[in-house]
């Protein structure tokens, strides 16, 4: 890394810093995909390049576990480079599922640009693979809004999770607690408290049905009481929201178990029903 550090400055002392009037200090020439898709024990190598505008290269490095949400500073890998960086990792084991990030930094005009990188194994919501074991409902790691992780089931050949009581509500807690522990795709949620299920009350405010068959979900729980958390379903974050749409769908927290209702463009993790064992 000295050594590196040592190369930039020589380059910048030597007046590679002179731009030709040129309007953007670099060009990307190889940009990573957003999301890269790996098995456990696959070679991964993505590259990130760009060249400098009439000046010295820009630096190019990669940073991880900057979190699902790409809030995080994260950590700086020891793997950086003049124009390219190549993120390499021989054999992928669980630790390396995580969102990365390409930075591609100039050091002449301290311009910068990040491209965010999700490194993921297959979804496999039902499968016992990953150290999960059998579930009746199956977490999936990806961050969606409300009404596109209820079509992501479908797509799979399943349904969004939806308990109909607190005995199957427990059930889905326990099998989110144990995908959470297990599945490489979860390390990076440790931000995100919330999962999507498939109650709204989008049809009649205060009447929370299910998406798949719209029938009252108080018709189902003992005395119509759903378990919502303390004070909720509430509908509106609060008398300064800035978001004009009511609180018409449904989250359960995977710590207490409990329910929220929330906005459909929010994006978190979901839960599908998996096929009877």
């Amino acid at each position: 890394m000295l050594k590196f550090l040592f190369c930039v400055a020589a380059l910048l002392a030597l007046g590679y810093c002179k731009a030709k009037n040129t309007k953007k200090s670099f060009e990307i020439l190889r940009a990573p995909p957003s999301e890269i898709v790996v098995e456990l024990g696959e070679t991964l190598s993505v590259v990130c390049a760009a060249h400098g505008n009439d000046m010295i290269d820009p630096v190019v490095y990669w940073v991880k576990n900057i979190t699902a949400k790409h809030d995080r500073p994260g950590e700086r890998i020891r793997v950086s480079g003049i124009g390219k960086s190549i993120l390499y990792v021989e054999k992928v084991e669980a630790k390396d599922i995580d969102s990365y990030k390409c930075v591609i930094e100039d050091k002449c005009t301290g311009d910068k640009e990040e491209i965010w990188v999700d490194v993921v194994v297959p979804d496999r919501t039902c499968e016992d693979v990953y150290g999960v074991g059998p579930v009746v409902y199956g977490a999936s790691w990806h961050y969606k809004n409300w009404t596109a992780a209820v079509q992501d089931c479908l797509d799979k050949g399943l349904e969004i999770a939806l308990p109909s009581s607190d005995e199957e509500n427990a059930v889905l807690l326990a099998n989110i607690l144990k995908s959470y522990d297990s599945h490489p795709n979860a390390q990076k949620f440790a931000h995100e408290n919330w999962l999507w299920i498939g109650a709204h009350d989008m049809n009649h405010e205060g009447q929370w049905t299910s998406v798949v068959t719209e029938e009252l979900l108080a018709d189902f729980y003992a005395e119509g009481k759903l378990p919502w958390g303390k004070g909720q379903p509430d509908n509106r974050l609060g008398p300064n929201d800035k978001f004009p749409e009511d609180q018409d769908v449904a989250g359960i927290h995977r710590g207490s178990g409990k329910w929220d209702d929330s906005f459909e463009h929010y994006n978190r993790p979901y839960v599908c029903l998996c096929p009877p064992q």
